[in-house]
């Protein structure tokens, strides 16, 4: 007598594990799963950013944070960026210091100028820097505050956790951090 199995039975539990890979992906969301990893890196270096300028702004004597009258994003002249930010000029950056912490990179802080150094090896730009999702930063030069910006993507950082909406801003669909962050961004 023949051991193995039957056509039928070999296409039964092909069709079962189908409807089991199906069903875990539609659980599971991978997309979801992947704009939950962007903005969780949105909020950690929005987080860095907000560490180090507090840093160099209780460790130096006049710090400097930029111009008032500019909203600092990553704008390489090839990806172009359009930002409302609040009445600002939208502050440019080459692209060869896109990055760099010494006040030529997208946030004109010179963070070199640190005692310790810059607590930062290069800024960071959002994972997908497009002109939806982006960092922005403003200051208020007389007052020494700032502010950091970006958006999230996720249902879970808008709506489950509502990280945009609790934290202290003055837009509800922005996550703002920073000294100030009701600055007019």
């Amino acid at each position: 007598m023949k051991r193995g199995f039957t056509l039928l039975e070999l296409l039964i539990v092909i069709g079962i594990l189908a409807i089991l890979a199906a069903t875990t992906v539609l659980v599971l969301n991978p997309a979801e799963l992947l704009k939950q990893a962007r903005d969780s890196q949105r909020v950690s270096d929005l987080a860095t950013l907000n560490s180090a300028l507090g840093m160099y702004v209780t460790d130096v004597s006049s710090p400097d944070l930029g111009t008032s009258a500019n909203c600092d994003v990553y704008n390489d002249g090839t990806n172009e960026i359009i930002a409302n930010c609040g009445g600002r000029h939208v502050g440019t950056t080459v692209s060869s210091t896109l990055r760099t912490v010494d006040n030529t990179g997208w946030l004109p802080v010179p963070f070199s100028g640190i005692s310790g150094g810059s607590p930062l090896p290069v800024l960071p730009i959002d994972p997908s820097h497009n002109s939806t999702y982006f960092y922005s930063y403003a200051c208020n030069t007389g007052s020494t505050t700032y502010e950091l910006n970006t958006v999230f993507e996720s249902a879970k950082y808008m709506t489950d956790l509502d990280l945009d909406g609790k934290d202290g801003g003055n837009k509800p669909a922005v996550y703002e951090i920073g000294t100030d962050p009701g600055l007019d961004l």
